[in-house]
Order: C-alpha cells, then sequence, then structure tokens
C-alpha cells in the first residue's frame, strides 16, 4: 500500500480546506518525501506523486460539487478532466525527485522547492485549462504573519519555502546539530517579516485613505439575469446602496455582473442615471454585449459617474473554463456542440488603473479585477505597477458555493501581501472584505446576508520587489532544479543525506 502517499495526499487535502488548517502544508509532503528519498522506481515514484495528488486536489476542488452554474454534466466533466490532469504534475514532481535521490538524496531535498515552484507556476500560465487554484501558498494567507515573505518572493517563493521546510523536517535526521540550528534559522527568516504583525495595530498612520462602500446583496443564482426579478433585483441593490452613500463614501462598490442590463458600445444611460442620483462614483460588474468584430460577450466592471458617463474600467482575461469561458478550438467547440460547454464569455484585456478624482486631494489609482483573475498573480501585480494603490476585486459566487468564496477571498488577501496594496474584496453572497495591505481584514460583511457598509481604507504607497520585477523565485527555482537535475546526472553518486 502506497500508505505515504495517502496520508500527504490526506495532509495537503486538509491544509487546503475551508478551515483553520493550513499550517498543514508545512509537514504535509514529509510522509512522501521520505519514500522519495529512498530512491523507488521511476514508476512507482509517479505513481504515488500521481496518488497524492489525486487525493489533494480531489479534496481542494470539492465545491465543484456544490456548483450550480454550468448546467448539465458540465462541472462533473471538468472534474473528471481536471483532477487526473492536475496530478499528472504532481506525478512529475515525485517522479524527478525520486530520480535525483537514486544519485544524491540529499541533493534531491535541496532541488524539492524549487521544483514544486516551477510546476505550480507552470500550469497556472495560459495554456488550456489555466488552473491556478490550490497552491501551497494560499493554505496559510489566513494567517499573516505566516505570509509577509509574500512580499519578497511572491505566490510561488511562499508555496517553495514550506515545501523547503518539509524537506528540512525529512533531511532533519541526516543532519549534524550545528547544520540543522543554521538551516532552521535561514528557513525562519521569512517569519521574521510578519513577526511585527504579532506586536503591533495598524502601521498605515498617516496614509491618505479612501472611503469604499460594498453592497452585498446576496441574490441567488437561479434569480440573477432573469428579466422578470430586474426590478426587484435592482431594488435590493438600490435599498442597500442608500444608506453608505449617507455616510459620504468615495466610491460604491456592487458584486460581479450585478448590472443587469446588457451593455452596449455607448454604455448605459439608466445606470450613469443612477450614478447621478446618487452623487458617487459607481463601480459595477455587468455584461457587455460583443463589439463590432468580436464573437463573444465580455464580463466587465464599469464607472458609472454623475456626469453620465459608464466607461468600462476592467474585463474578466481569464474567464473560467467549461461554465463561463467560451469554446475555443475544436474540442471545445464539439463539447459545447454536445450540450457540454456553457460558456460564452471571451478573454477580456488588461486596463490601467482608474483615476478616481478625489476633492481637494490627487485622484486615487484604482486597479479593478473580475472574480477569478484574482487568481492570477501577474494581473494584481501589472495593476500595482501601472500605480494602483488600491485593488478592487468585484465577485460572485453563488453558483459555486461558499466553500469556493472562501477559497476565492484567501487569494485576495494574499494578493495584498505580495503588492503592499489593500484590497477590497467585494462579493454577491460574501465574504466581502476590507483587507489591508499585510493581508489583515479590518472590516467585513457576514457572507450569506444581504449588507452594506462604508469603510476608510489606507491607500498604498510604495512597490515592494514583486510588484517591480515580476517573480524572480520562479525562474531562479526552475534555475537552480535544473542544476540539480544536471548534478545528479553527471556528478558521481553520493548516497549520503547530508
Amino acid at each position: 500500500m502506497p500508505v505515504a502517499a495517502l496520508l500527504s495526499g490526506a495532509l495537503l487535502a486538509g491544509a487546503s480546506l475551508p478551515a483553520p488548517f493550513g499550517p498543514l502544508g508545512f509537514v504535509g509532503l514529509v510522509p512522501l518525501l521520505l519514500a522519495l528519498v529512498r530512491g523507488p522506481r521511476p514508476s512507482r515514484a509517479f505513481r504515488d506523486g500521481f496518488l497524492a495528488g489525486l487525493i489533494f486536489f480531489g479534496v481542494g476542488f470539492g465545491w465543484v460539487f456544490q456548483s450550480e452554474v454550468g448546467g448539465g454534466i458540465s462541472p462533473p466533466l471538468a472534474y473528471a478532466l481536471g483532477i487526473p490532469l492536475l496530478s499528472v504534475g504532481f506525478g512529475l514532481f515525485a517522479l524527478a525527485v525520486a530520480w535525483i535521490a537514486r544519485r544524491w538524496p540529499g541533493l534531491a531535498l535541496a532541488a524539492a522547492p524549487g521544483l514544486w515552484a516551477g510546476i505550480e507556476f507552470a500550469r497556472s500560465q495560459d495554456w488550456w485549462p489555466t488552473l491556478p487554484w490550490n497552491h501551497l501558498g494560499y493554505t496559510i494567507a489566513e494567517w499573516p504573519f505566516l505570509v509577509q515573505g509574500a512580499s519578497v518572493f511572491g505566490l510561488y517563493g511562499l508555496s517553495a519555502w514550506m515545501v523547503a521546510v518539509n524537506a528540512w523536517l525529512v533531511g532533519l535526521r541526516h543532519m549534524s546539530v550545528a547544520a540543522g540550528l543554521a538551516l532552521a534559522l535561514l528557513l525562519a527568516a521569512p517569519l521574521a517579516l510578519g513577526l511585527p504583525l504579532l506586536a503591533s495595530g495598524s502601521s498605515d498612520a498617516g496614509a491618505e485613505r479612501l472611503r469604499v462602500a460594498a453592497v452585498q446583496p446576496v441574490i441567488d443564482e437561479g434569480r440573477r439575469h432573469v428579466p422578470e426579478r430586474l426590478q426587484g433585483n435592482l431594488r435590493r441593490l438600490l435599498d442597500l446602496t442608500e444608506p453608505v452613500v449617507a455616510e459620504r463614501a468615495d466610491l460604491v462598490v456592487w458584486p460581479e455582473s450585478a448590472w443587469e442590463r446588457a451593455l452596449g458600445a455607448g454604455g448605459d444611460a439608466f445606470l450613469a442615471a443612477i450614478a447621478h442620483d446618487l452623487e458617487t462614483p459607481l463601480v459595477t460588474g455587468a455584461w457587455r454585449m460583443p463589439a463590432p468584430g468580436e464573437t463573444s460577450w465580455r464580463n466587465t466592471a464599469v464607472l458609472a459617474t454623475s456626469d453620465g458617463r459608464t466607461p468600462v474600467i476592467a474585463e474578466k482575461v481569464n474567464p473560467v473554463p467549461f461554465y463561463e469561458r467560451a469554446p475555443e478550438g475544436p474540442a471545445a467547440r464539439l463539447l459545447a456542440r454536445a450540450g457540454l460547454w456553457s460558456g460564452r464569455f471571451g478573454r477580456g484585456s488588461a486596463r490601467e488603473p482608474l483615476r478616481l478624482p478625489r476633492a481637494g486631494a490627487a485622484p486615487a489609482r484604482i486597479g479593478v479585477l473580475v472574480c477569478i483573475d484574482v487568481s492570477h498573480p501577474e494581473l494584481a501585480r501589472e495593476a500595482r505597477a501601472a500605480g494602483a494603490q488600491l485593488l478592487v476585486v468585484i465577485a460572485n459566487e453563488a453558483g459555486t458555493g461558499a466553500w469556493s468564496a472562501v477559497l476565492h477571498a484567501r487569494i485576495a488577501r494574499l494578493r495584498a501581501v505580495e503588492n503592499r496594496v489593500p484590497v477590497v474584496r467585494v462579493a454577491n453572497t460574501g465574504p466581502t472584505l476590507w483587507i489591508d495591505a499585510h493581508g489583515r481584514v479590518v472590516a467585513e460583511l457576514a457572507a450569506g446576508e444581504p449588507a452594506s457598509a462604508v469603510h476608510a481604507i489606507a491607500l498604498a504607497s510604495a512597490h515592494p520587489p514583486p510588484a517591480r520585477v515580476g517573480d524572480p523565485t520562479v525562474a531562479a527555482s526552475c534555475f537552480l532544479s535544473a542544476l540539480a537535475i544536471a548534478a545528479a546526472r553527471f556528478v558521481p553518486a553520493w548516497r549520503g543525506v547530508e
């Protein structure tokens, strides 16, 4: 029985649950690595990694079975295809570690963090299908003092660090006391960035602030975008909006696709009239009809202002495969003809941060991301590099359930840390969060309850390294892993573990 694979898969799955078990990720790979450093046969190593991946990803994507979107067998089909595909990457990780360990076990443990980071990065890229969820670093996003290192080495560096801790625990019994302590201090170094959070409150004194109002309407998936429900849904939004406008909000935010009238090329005069009546700029999600030369709709964010304008300020760059993204390529179009692909939204393009005018102050620069786009670190990083002082994330998980909503909220918290920028996440069913630049939730609306509130959020100033230079950890990890593989191939074998 592949006990090590089963145990590692279960521990990592527990870390990924919407529960406070994230630190299990620091030990979850230990059983599997203990088996791999013995240098098992390649077929067995791949099998063990694949099996651990099936458990890890199978549980981590269990929210698919709560999903009410896509229709028919689309969600189960996506699950059945996606979980084995993701598990192949886990199997390749195990295969590479075991192959190196057959020559040099110590080097295999040293290479493991880079191999893991490289595989996480690969499955997040714009290759069909893009699956940027369930990265190891996200499991500890609800523990701000553990994730401050992400502001230096990003999400993939955070995942690599967690794998490095696992590798250190495996190799500890073979190290001298001095070597073990030295490596422990090195691995603990990222924690030093988070220790001040344990002893102090807000560090944003003196920063410019923006009063952002969020509206969480909690409209059921089956009642959204139903013509007969348009007036009732709009009435709920307006009833929740009027109290926060009275509290002198600088900006009001409605969730993804909250505006249920289709946008044309000229925007929407009715929406502009609402903003004029509110006398407050309003960001809302909306669906835009195909423009000339386009074949698909776009899932967008719109800024409605009191002067009658409703420009598109963001588009969803990465619609969710199967149930949201329009079919691309022969295979997807074949599934669509068979009724197994419900998506109709094309890929949008990233937009520059909007400049929100403020009385007596310089305009606030705000980057807007639509739902799943927050799962792609490069989009938040590009907005930050373009000058964004605040990220606004609009989302709707009414159809995918509370489990997926919690996981997406974790991702938003890590984006705040990576880019040292506050994030306001506004979701139809919640959780709606005001997050500071250290990933701490400073205010929230209870998930599942119609509500609204306004809170002042400190705007960001200086950019951290990842926002300026991208993901250097990924390049370094891949380079060092390649060196490790080459060394295992050409350097004389050494069967000890240092």
